[in-house]
């Protein structure tokens, strides 16, 4: 992965992270630190695992589900039907799900985004985007949350 940052480094913004290097460590100390968690947080039971479009929470279980860095990233990978399913999956589970960023690997708004809204505002749904303070990817500084 970092072989790819360092080639398409002009595809990111530098700002809060200075260079290819410093993402690096950044991303290393957060996985070390997880490591070093993951075997207690797993008798805890604060790592389950869990796979899309599919949860074992009960319905209305938290208050917000956050998808960070996957849907709309993946839109090549992941058709439109699994993002709605992802969705419905996540607001049967919370009242609200907020998706970041809204683009695409390729740094590009995904082709899913308007037809998402459009799907759940016809269910019923409150949807709003927000332009946020952070972006790394260029153009990925908009979030979506669905509201029930």
């Amino acid at each position: 992965m970092m072989a790819e940052v360092r080639k398409n480094r002009d595809d990111f913004v530098w700002r809060y992270i200075s260079n290819p290097e410093e993402l690096y460590i950044i991303r290393m100390s957060a996985m070390q630190r997880f490591l070093v968690d993951f075997q207690k947080g797993k008798e805890e039971g604060r790592y389950r695992y869990e796979m899309l479009p599919s949860l074992s929470f009960k319905d209305k279980e938290f208050d917000i589900v956050l998808s960070s860095h996957f849907l709309f990233l993946y839109t090549k990978h992941l058709d439109e039907e699994f993002h709605k399913d992802a969705i419905c999956e996540m607001l049967r589970v919370a009242n609200e799900v907020r998706i970041f960023p809204l683009v695409t690997l390729s740094g590009e708004r995904s082709s899913y985004v308007d037809s998402v809204i459009k799907y759940f505002k016809r269910q019923g749904y409150a949807c709003k985007i927000t332009k946020t303070d952070y972006e790394f990817q260029k153009a990925g500084d908009e979030m979506l949350s669905i509201m029930s």
